[in-house]
């Protein structure tokens, strides 16, 4: 589908706009599940003690902290001025810039990561040429987004159990957010800018107590809580005590909890 300079525009903002106001509910829920595929991806950027590293989109900087762990010196860039103070509050170098204007030289880093950020972008191309940019010559990028909704129940449970009441995301036009979940369409994107591309897909599961998991997601995620917003409070009720019989029935465990099984598409490909 195609949009519009002032959709694209509007889009970005809302995304911006919307982090602003979910950073600290992200920053204390959403850890522990994206945390899952972090290894994979430092690994693909091949990210070791040295390497100079660049995270964009660093929310909480979650990325960038594991990448310091491993020896790495990491800078780190997220649109959101909320993200940027969590994150260096973790003690995270980290600068609030726009993917496409980012505040450094051509070629200063040895590789490029990015956690879930192609899906949040209005122009995601752009991001793409913009990250080459910065990266040297032979220089790595991997980069991370949820897999099709029906392949990750971590998060992709939500929007079934939406639809069985009738309900709807209420986010402003924009890009597919699935788009990259595609592998092809993750091959295209950074073929255009990099070689010796590959996508491969990270599986895992999150151990949680599905209320509680519910709210979080609810809370922390854009579009899961746009269509919460635009909900009554009997169908927001409705929607909870739903998902947590869905979530049970399929992922149950001892003690009421669940084990969702999640995955990520991880795209990678050398400067």
């Amino acid at each position: 589908m195609t949009h519009t300079e002032q959709e694209l525009d509007a889009f970005g903002e809302w995304e911006r706009a919307a982090w602003e106001v979910r950073a600290v509910p992200y920053a204390a829920s959403l850890g522990d599940l994206t945390r899952g595929s972090i290894p994979a991806l430092l690994d693909a950027a091949h990210v070791t003690s040295g390497t100079r590293v660049l995270d964009v989109g660093t929310g909480p900087g979650f990325v960038a902290l594991a990448a310091q762990e491993r020896g790495a010196v990491v800078s780190a860039a997220d649109q959101s001025s909320a993200m940027v103070e969590i994150a260096r509050a973790a003690g995270v170098d980290a600068v609030a810039a726009p993917v496409d204007r980012l505040p450094y030289e051509d070629g200063s880093f040895d590789a490029v990561v990015g956690g879930y950020l192609l899906n949040h972008l209005p122009r995601p191309e752009d991001a793409v040429a913009s990250l080459a940019r910065v990266l040297r010559s032979g220089g790595r990028l991997a980069l991370t987004v949820w897999d099709l909704p029906e392949a990750n129940p971590a998060l992709g449970l939500f929007g079934p159990v939406a639809a069985s009441l009738g309900l709807s995301a209420s986010a402003p036009p924009g890009p597919d957010a699935q788009r990259f979940s595609r592998e092809s369409a993750m091959r295209a994107l950074l073929g255009t800018s990099f070689r010796e591309v590959d996508v491969t897909r990270v599986g895992w599961t999150v151990a949680v107590e599905p209320g509680a998991w519910f709210d979080a997601v609810a809370a922390a995620t854009p579009r899961t809580g746009a269509v919460l917003a635009a909900a009554s409070d009997e169908q927001r009720a409705q929607m909870r005590e739903r998902y947590v019989a869905v979530a049970v029935s399929r992922f149950g465990t001892s003690g009421g909890r669940v084990e969702l099984p999640a995955s990520a598409v991880l795209g990678s490909g050398t400067r």
